[in-house]
């Protein structure tokens, strides 16, 4: 089944029971930010980010980034998302993270949870999380074509091969990361798992980074040494 990050982060039934991303009404986001961030090109910020709540903030570029709780059992938890300020009418949600950040269909950079086998002390291991992302729905769109025809070259011929190669060369990525702060584990009781509680935590953002979406899913063999 070709990616699509769109209706759900992931198309496999496991993620699907792992993260639910909120309805229209649950959503968070600010209609209209009383105070709108500026467009920048690198951004810093701190937050905190208690279990089953979300934490979503205005990052300008008509963009938000959000903390969208993870509903598993295994001990919760949050993925890193980057938003638009509304959703398009009449389709699946979207989100511009998933597509430029592999690897895919499994545990990587976007995820703050125990999911996957990962527990809750193991999630928090690594301090620093590394994402990138699309910054429009229309690059994300275009994304997702690209890296439909990577996983599944056989599913396109070779007129089309030349045409998405192009296009993810032209495909403009930002790039983040998130930094674990502070954190609070609770033991779980009678047997289930431990909780992740509460993390602190800072963001960078660099919307213009000049990585494009070619160099993320065929990144250059590191130098031979001399």
């Amino acid at each position: 089944m070709p990616f699509r990050p769109s209706g759900v982060i992931f198309t496999c039934a496991l993620f699907v029971a792992i993260v639910a991303r909120p309805s229209a009404s649950q959503d968070q986001r600010p209609a209209a930010a009383p105070t709108p961030q500026p467009d920048v090109r690198e951004l810093r910020f701190s937050g905190e980010a208690t279990r089953g709540q979300p934490f979503t903030r205005d990052i300008g570029h008509n963009l938000f980034f959000r903390l969208t709780p993870a509903t598993s059992e295994e001990g919760g938890g949050w993925v890193i998302e980057i938003l638009p300020p509304v959703e398009p009418a009449g389709g699946d949600p979207i989100e511009f993270a998933a597509i430029a950040t592999p690897p895919y269909h499994a545990y990587n950079d976007r995820y703050i949870a125990a999911a996957f086998g990962y527990s809750a002390k193991e999630a928090l291991q690594a301090p620093l999380r590394k994402f990138n992302f699309v910054q429009s729905v229309g690059d994300e769109q275009r994304a997702s074509e690209v890296v439909n025809a990577v996983l599944y070259p056989s599913t396109i011929g070779e007129t089309e091969h030349a045409r998405v190669a192009a296009e993810s060369t032209e495909l403009q990525l930002g790039t983040g990361q998130l930094r674990i702060l502070h954190f609070k584990i609770v033991s779980g009781k009678d047997g289930a798992p431990d909780l992740i509680a509460w993390i602190k935590f800072e963001v960078q953002l660099d919307f213009s980074p000049g990585l494009t979406l070619q160099q993320v899913l065929a990144p250059h063999p590191p130098a031979p040494k001399r």
